[in-house]
């Protein structure tokens, strides 16, 4: 197996140096330095997840591999200094072979793999090498990089940080730069950030300016895909930034492979102020790039520059809460700038509560408003669409995945949300969204605001939230419907002509019920009833989840099961998981089974998900 770094003895003084554990390393001067150390391993076996094709040699290089994926965390800190590094490294200990590929693929043709051949079955098993070859030259390589490193400066005044860390600059119009464990995904900015804070009387302000380069992280987990750079895209400060970064590889298949990813330059700053009963702010962001790996309009242009003014009202008279947020988005592209786009966005939010009731009203309107995505090659890592460093608010539920295509871009409408106290542990809610979209069911990125391109949204839910023997159980469940129509009539893939573009009813729940002493049960689901018209089957289908699961103590333990009625996926799904908590910062888990792929959304950031099958163990060791 190729190492294209010492990779087993570094995966090795990382296992040593977390078994170290925590220490005061000694005083320098009067105070000690306290050292943090957390290491975090995952052992994983893939093996036929059931997504196979006829034809689609991507869909037999998923399945059959094994790794090992180590993540070292060390954390220094003294007096109001701190200090911090990430080490991943990842050892596949398996992976599908092109040719192996290639034979299996003959073999389902065919019926049988046994002499006599022909020049078609011969040309066949070439061309299907060289297409498996091609997707593995960018999966299933060893790695160990310095994935975050950092040092920083706090005191009450001044803030100072330089290496890697996470911004957000409003709303997360301007820039939203955050770790999403849910979707594998944990960008920060790799430069510096400095922020300075005045207080006069009831006047505070504070002022914030940070700029360098975009640090996603490298190797997905999910799919064993990794970000590639090479000599191309890291010169002048990049050079040092990228230092130690995974690099494109020579293979026999593409011997000469271009970076999956050129860094991105951002700058960004923020100017608050703030009374006390009132905060204003404004805040900018400028993503500069390099020659787009990437040929869409957003990842093409030369620069991003966006700004907004922000007015935050913490105290409504003792009884609620508001924020507004004006912003707008100007896409250089130097090269063709007959298509820069300039675009605007309104967010505005208002609580109001007097018990029992409260409610939370969001609203927004875009119009050629898009997320700052990376420059990242989709045709060869497509995984990594997910990395963009904005993300403008949708005021859907957080878990929400129906806002299909560019749905965000070119919009307006809103969603309302009642709360009704109905005692002590006993509530009850319900919320409506209306949206009009132009840029879900047609390509829209200039925002035409014309019927033909118009979906109109109705999104509602009601529900309920429980609490009893002193909090220590408590349930929650929802029941809600989506309608989403176009105005213009579309075909359903049948020669029949619909205005649905999308239907849906779902019941989600989530229980926790405490059995008496150190016991407890949970039972959780999400259960849909759904119909897509344009990118789904041609009929109304199921999808449902549903985990048990049991505490004792330090162990829980579940068996989950998924149904999915779309013809396209394997129909049922069974896993089982069993965690262990060592110490409060320490833990094991195993997970054994099937789970389902499909997209999966967190605050309107989405991605598609390959399905598993096989077994995972982590272990999580802080000291």
């Amino acid at each position: 197996m190729r190492f294209h770094v010492p990779c087993a003895a570094a995966l090795l003084a990382t296992t040593l140096l977390a078994e170290a554990g925590a220490f005061e390393a000694g005083p320098v001067g009067e105070t000690p330095v306290t050292v943090d150390v957390t290491n975090a391993s995952s052992v994983a076996v893939n093996v036929d997840n059931r997504n196979t094709r006829a034809g689609a040699a991507e869909t037999r290089t998923d399945d059959d591999w094994a790794y090992w994926y180590n993540r070292l965390n060390v954390q220094a800190t003294w007096k109001d200094f701190e200090a911090g590094f990430r080490l991943d490294s990842a050892w596949f200990l398996t992976r599908p072979s092109p040719a192996g590929v290639g034979l299996d693929m003959l073999r389902d043709r065919n019926g049988i793999l046994a002499p006599p051949f022909v020049a078609a079955d011969a040309d066949f098993f070439v061309q299907k090498t060289l297409e498996a070859g091609d997707d593995l030259s960018s999966r299933y390589i060893n790695w160990v990089y310095p994935a975050k490193v950092y040092v920083g400066y706090t005191s009450p005044h001044v803030e100072v940080t330089v290496g890697d860390f996470y911004a957000e600059l409003g709303r997360g119009l301007v820039l939203s730069v955050r770790k999403l464990d849910e979707l594998s995904s944990d960008t920060t900015v790799r430069g510096g950030r400095v922020t300075g804070r005045v207080r006069a009387g009831d006047v505070r302000l504070k002022l914030t300016g940070l700029g360098g380069t975009m640090n996603p992280l490298r190797l997905d987990e999910a799919s064993g895909r990794y970000l590639s750079v090479d000599g191309s895209v890291t010169e002048g400060f990049d050079k040092l930034t990228e230092v130690g970064m995974p690099r494109t590889i020579d293979t026999f298949f593409d011997p000469s492979p271009s970076p999956s990813y050129a860094p991105d330059h951002l700058f960004g700053a923020q100017l608050e102020g703030s009374l006390k009963k009132v905060k204003l702010a404004v805040q900018g962001s400028l993503l500069d790039r390099q020659p787009a790996v990437n040929q869409d309009i957003v990842r093409t242009a030369d620069t991003m520059l966006t700004g907004s003014v922000s007015a935050s009202f913490p105290d409504l008279f003792g009884h609620g809460a508001a924020y507004v947020e004006v912003a707008g988005q100007q896409l250089q592209h130097s090269q063709t700038p007959e298509v820069d786009l300039g675009g605007h966005a309104v967010y505005g939010s208002l609580a109001l509560f007097a018990k029992p009731l409260s409610l939370t009203t969001e609203l927004k309107h875009y119009r050629s408003f898009f997320p700052l995505a990376a420059n990242v090659d989709l045709s060869q890592a497509p995984e990594f669409a997910v990395v963009q460093y904005s993300s403008p608010p949708t005021t859907e539920a957080f878990w929400v995945d129906t806002e299909f295509g560019d749905f965000n871009t070119c919009t307006t409408g809103g969603r309302s949300k009642l709360d009704v106290e109905l005692g002590d542990d006993e509530s009850v809610f319900a919320w409506v969204g209306r949206y009009d979209t132009w840029a879900e069911s047609a390509s829209n990125e200039t925002c035409r605001t014309s019927d033909d391109d118009l979906n109109r949204v109705w999104d509602f839910a009601v529900g309920t939230e429980i609490t009893s023997q002193e909090r220590q159980s408590r349930a929650e469940a929802v029941v809600g419907s989506r309608i989403d129509e176009t105005d213009r009539r579309i075909s359903d893939g049948r020669g029949l002509e619909t205005h649905v573009f999308y239907e849906e009813v779902y019941v989600r729940y989530d229980v926790i019920r405490a059995l008496g002493g150190p016991f407890s049960l949970q039972l959780q689901g999400w259960h849909r009833r759904r119909r897509q018209t344009l990118g789904g089957p041609n009929e109304t289908y199921t999808q449902a989840q549903h985990v048990t699961g049991f505490g004792w103590d330090k162990l829980t333990m579940s068996f989950g099961v998924e149904l999915d009625t779309d013809p396209a996926t394997p129909r049922r799904y069974f896993n089982g998981q069993a965690k262990y908590n060592i110490t409060s910062g320490s833990n094991v888990a195993l997970f054994v089974g099937q789970r389902r792929g499909g997209l999966r959304c967190v605050s309107g950031v989405c991605r598609i998900f390959p399905p598993f099958e096989g077994g995972r163990l982590d272990l999580t060791i802080r000291l």
